[in-house]
């Protein structure tokens, strides 16, 4: 008996900071964000991409007065950031219309170019970055790119900041286009 409540208590934190992990808190507000913003369905890309952070960049296109330190654990949090794979899971939780959200499964790069062979129209795949976070996870740094076809793409970067306990998209900065 005391081993399972030991196991137990064990799991409880593990299990609490999934329910609050703030890379997937990240994920879901962009995406909500982002469907808000676009007016036809979106598919979700699998691969996610290292995040780039120049904090002089950031200055010069924004004009938010943020903490030098905060951004300086950006820039160095970023340095280290790596490519990795969004989870599925994340896409299946999100209870979207197949009007928002087309796919419950994220698409690979085939996938994504079968998608555009097989339609051969402009779709709209977004692409969202790891989230670089400063070291109290209340501001973060994520990179949307939209693939509409191939060889075209466009995309930005979000500041997002933890207010009251939510997510929120600060700003928008350091528009691309292809």
């Amino acid at each position: 008996m005391k081993r399972v409540v030991n196991i137990f208590l064990i799991l409880i934190p593990i299990l609490s900071y999934a329910q609050s992990n703030p890379e997937s808190e990240i994920f879901q507000k962009v995406i909500d964000y982002e469907i808000s913003k676009e007016a036809s369905g979106i598919f979700i890309r699998c691969k996610k991409p290292k995040t780039f952070f120049n904090q002089t960049d950031f200055i010069e296109q924004t004009g938010l007065e943020v903490p030098k330190s905060v951004l300086n654990e950006i820039e160095k949090n970023a340095k280290m950031s790596t490519h990795g794979v969004w989870n599925s899971e994340l896409i299946q939780e999100m209870s979207y219309h197949a009007d928002f959200i087309k796919e419950k499964e994220c698409l690979t790069s085939k996938d994504i170019e079968k998608l555009f062979e097989r339609t051969g129209k402009r779709q709209s795949v977004i692409s969202l970055s790891q989230p670089i976070f400063d070291s109290k996870f209340e501001n973060c740094v994520v990179s949307v790119t939209y693939l509409k076809f191939t060889g075209s793409a466009y995309g930005q970067k979000y500041f997002l900041k933890k207010v009251y306990g939510v997510w929120v998209v600060i700003m928008e900065y350091d528009f691309w286009m292809t």
